[in-house]
């Protein structure tokens, strides 16, 4: 029987440190995929196309959506973010190990979709201030969203306890964090080698 693949689903809020867990671990191991959400939001000045997401127009998404293409989507911080229904299904099928940042109601419909073949990861850090530390730290949010963004944050922590994992990620312990995400995904690391 060919080998199945798995996805591990970094869930948590906005200035978790979901996206630097995935950078420490796929420094750590070229065994996992990253693959990026799809977004109407615009890119930031360091982000490119296909990288860090697939950057799409209003029209792209909408037909993303009527095509069925996507497995989920959110409107989130006034844009919407969408999972590939196909690139999921493709890392499975191909017996590969992937690695994306979802928010929490789409973490739960990919694990809907495929759970068995999936390991969903709450992120956060240890309290609301240290989240509005790293955000204002960021600089990409306006005080006017800051309030909504925290708001949100909290309502996704309060279902963080759905996640098969919670992982707390604190400045200055990233090294402990990544070495908790590594064992995590440790199971399944050793039958992709």
């Amino acid at each position: 029987m060919p080998k199945r693949g798995h996805l591990f689903l970094l869930i948590g809020p906005s200035g978790s440190g979901k996206t630097t867990l995935i950078h420490e671990v796929r420094e750590r191991t070229p065994l996992v995929r990253f693959i990026p959400t799809t977004t109407t939001r615009a890119p930031r000045p360091t982000e490119e196309n296909g990288r860090e997401y697939f950057f799409v127009s209003e029209a792209e998404f909408d037909q993303l959506i009527q095509r069925g293409d996507l497995l989920e989507w959110q409107w989130v911080h006034g844009n919407r973010y969408g999972t590939s229904r196909r690139r999921f299904a493709d890392v499975i099928a191909q017996g590969l190990l992937g690695i994306t940042s979802i928010d929490v109601l789409g973490g739960v419909a990919v694990k809907t979709a495929f759970p068995l073949d999936s390991t969903s990861i709450f992120v956060r850090p240890s309290s609301l201030e240290e989240l509005r530390r790293r955000l204002t730290a960021r600089g990409d949010t306006a005080d006017e969203d800051m309030d909504r963004r925290l708001a949100r944050a909290e309502m996704e922590i309060a279902q963080a306890s759905a996640c098969d994992e919670v992982l707390i990620n604190d400045d200055g312990r990233l090294q402990e964090a990544a070495d908790r995400l590594m064992g995590i995904m440790r199971p399944w690391l050793g039958q992709a080698e």
